[in-house]
């Protein structure tokens, strides 16, 4: 049975929440601060990172507060938006990495690029477009840095097989980055 004290206080606090109440804002930080931190740390290495994530967590906490439907705990809730704002960081990650990684980018890229992020975001379209198995060869082999033999094997194929799978992958991302950087 749930701790009907707890509940109590936390629907006060969500309370004052809404209503922008300063106090409980920052009762609210101290109190859930520590435990995300540590929540957060626990999926991001770089402590930095951690900690500038933990602040993104409670802005998109507080402007989803109004969407908040009650239907978990507050902290089960949180939780759910973390777990958001990690999955973006490591889109972000692997989208510059993928950049970095990947020897035939050199040839769609041009040499001075003066907007990362702007080229970053490209990517992560052009990825995000392609089929969920040449995506996920692309990101095995240039990002994680896996072995086409590794590869083969976690898709039940011959290394040939991984080969031609991953040329083809290749092969759609150019089709799909030319097309992006043409529109």
């Amino acid at each position: 049975m749930p701790n009907v004290k707890g509940y109590q206080e936390e629907i006060a606090l969500l309370q004052k929440l809404r209503q922008g109440n300063e106090r409980a804002i920052e009762q609210w930080y101290k109190e859930y601060a520590p435990k995300l931190k540590r929540y957060l740390s626990q999926r991001v290495s770089n402590q930095k990172d951690a900690e500038e994530l933990n602040q993104d967590v409670f802005v998109s906490c507080l402007e989803s507060l109004p969407l908040f439907q009650q239907q978990s705990s507050l902290w089960t809730w949180m939780c759910s938006i973390a777990r958001h704002e990690v999955a973006d960081y490591f889109r972000k990650k692997y989208a510059k990495r993928v950049i970095q990684a990947m020897p035939f980018l050199e040839a769609l890229i041009p040499a001075q690029i003066s907007n990362m992020h702007g080229v970053s975001e490209q990517v992560n379209a052009v990825l995000n477009s392609l089929s969920h198995k040449d995506r996920e060869l692309l990101l095995l082999k240039y990002v994680d840095r896996i072995s086409v033999e590794h590869i083969a094997r976690r898709f039940g194929v011959s290394a040939k097989s991984a080969e031609s799978s991953l040329f083809r992958a290749r092969n759609a991302f150019r089709v799909a980055y030319s097309e992006i950087e043409g529109a």
